[in-house]
């Protein structure tokens, strides 16, 4: 009777503690359909061009969902932006004929940094859609803002695809920031 009663609660645990592990873990945001209405979502190549601690000064007041972006689709613009947000490596050079550059800003826990998971497009909405991961493995997550600005290089071909929005998943509210070109 007590070995009963100690398998019915420990399944009971290892069930509550699966649902609590799925319930962290969130929705599978960046699976290439949309949840919400079955569209096909197109993957986008992309590579991290740089990835710094900072933001610029003014973040707080023109970024009220702690997020800001910006794209450069030339070198005088880019090395504007890369001023602007204080980025310190050494400005690369960029095949402006196939690429823009898309600058992300926000913050992240200084114990667990984000990483771009995967970029998709909707061109039904014009919205790209950026994921950004946080590590998983032992441990907490503090709850500070640390400063992260990632530098991405995208293809040019979706300025003439119809973007007109992009959405950061991952980040507190996943908000939806409108396209602004130089």
């Amino acid at each position: 009777m007590v070995e009963r009663r100690a398998f019915g609660i420990l399944g009971m645990a290892l069930v509550l503690l699966a649902a609590l592990a799925s319930a962290c873990r969130g929705s599978d945001t960046g699976s290439g359909r949309d949840a919400a209405d079955g569209r096909d979502l197109m993957q986008i190549t992309f590579r991290v061009v740089a990835t710094e601690k900072t933001l610029p000064a003014d973040f707080f007041s023109i970024a009220p969902k702690d997020v800001l972006i910006r794209v450069a689709t030339g070198q005088d613009k880019l090395q504007e932006l890369w001023s602007y947000f204080g980025l310190q490596v050494q400005v690369p050079s960029v095949r402006w004929d196939r690429e823009v550059i898309l600058l992300l800003g926000t913050g992240e826990s200084s114990t667990c940094p984000f990483r771009v998971g995967e970029i998709t497009f909707d061109g039904a909405s014009g919205r790209l859609r950026i994921r950004l991961d946080r590590p998983t493995g032992p441990g907490m997550c503090t709850a500070d803002f640390s400063p992260r600005t990632f530098v991405l290089a995208l293809p040019r071909n979706l300025m003439d695809g119809g973007w007109r929005e992009m959405q950061v998943l991952g980040v507190h509210g996943e908000p939806v920031v409108p396209l602004e070109l130089p």
